[in-house]
């Protein structure tokens, strides 16, 4: 594929997440909780119950580091954390009551603010944007997990070959 489309390509992907990112920023945005919180709050809420493990996989962090956030989930009152009888290393988390009120809050509001922003799409384009995304997100996360991280040696400050 030609560079300059590739540039574009990549000009255009560093706007999304700031133009993404924007609303968690507000008050509002994520019901006061960081952008760490939030994401393992509708992680947590999609699965309904997931180990600590699968969740610090599907998060691509490690466990030490979704515990963290995890722990001031538990502390804030919207998860809980069970610890298996059979095999304590085996942590299984789950929403509190009131942590399923706060990711239906969250859902609903980005379920509205997203829905706003595809209205601003031409209707006939608005199928082909999402299934774009959705295409283009599946396809990094395929390459993602087939290859070595940012183009090996390349990444190294000082190389040669940048």
């Amino acid at each position: 594929m030609d560079i300059q489309r590739i540039r574009l390509l990549r000009e255009k992907l560093r706007q999304v997440e700031r133009e993404v990112n924007d609303p968690f920023r507000s008050d509002g945005g994520c019901c006061g909780l960081s952008l760490a919180q939030c994401h393992t709050l509708l992680e947590v809420g999609n699965a309904g119950q997931v180990s600590l493990v699968d969740l610090a996989s599907i998060l691509s962090l490690d466990a030490s580091t979704l515990s963290r956030t995890i722990q001031g989930l538990v502390m804030l009152g919207l998860v809980n954390r069970t610890t298996s009888d059979k095999d304590r290393r085996c942590v299984s988390i789950s929403l509190t009551e009131q942590g399923r009120e706060v990711y239906d809050k969250i859902e609903s509001t980005f379920n509205d603010y997203f829905a706003q922003v595809i209205e601003l799409i031409p209707v006939e384009k608005q199928n082909a944007a999402i299934d774009g995304v959705a295409a283009f997100a599946d396809a990094l996360k395929a390459h993602n997990h087939s290859a070595s991280g940012c183009a090996g040696e390349k990444c190294a400050v000082g190389d040669e070959e940048k």
